[in-house]
């Protein structure tokens, strides 16, 4: 059975505000990752944090609890693939802190690599934190009790 495309009527949820900010970038997609990432997420359930769906050129990223829209990526046809040039990001204080552009950014492309394509990838530290604060930051915002989504080693039938 095939995931079924996360739309913005699939959850409840904000515009983006006024209060926004806007990034230049220069990212690039495959067309086979711009379908996966096309499919967007809808959380399944209270653990999942974040509400991701595709609106014409732009990738939606709220948040499941509030609806806030916390980030929006323009992704647009190019050569050979897929352009991702301007992200806006939001800047209404009640809603989202920014941390930097730099850990924006950053986030943004985890939550891709991470939620929509499936593949590994560290959950960016911001600078300013400590180990234990960024554990916290990281349930904050990413939700599930998960170091980085990745690997780590576990007892499997009393063997290492």
């Amino acid at each position: 059975m095939s995931k079924q495309r996360a739309t913005a009527n699939a959850w409840p949820n904000k515009p983006m505000p006024d209060a926004h900010r806007v990034l230049l970038l220069d990212g690039r997609y495959t067309r086979d990752e711009y379908v996966t990432i096309s499919q967007g997420f809808v959380p399944q359930s209270p653990a999942d944090k974040w509400f991701i769906y595709l609106e014409d050129e732009w990738l939606n990223f709220h948040r499941s609890a509030s609806g806030s829209c916390i980030f929006q990526l323009q992704i647009a046809p190019a050569d050979e693939g897929y352009a991702a040039d301007r992200l806006l990001v939001n800047q209404a204080p009640r809603q989202y802190r920014s941390l930097s552009d730099e850990y924006d950014v950053a986030l943004v492309s985890y939550l891709i690599d991470a939620v929509l394509l499936g593949r590994f990838a560290p959950f960016p530290q911001p600078e300013q934190f400590s180990d234990e604060d960024h554990q916290r930051h990281q349930q904050h915002v990413m939700g599930k009790d998960s170091s980085d989504g990745g690997l780590s080693l576990r007892v499997v039938n009393g063997n290492r």
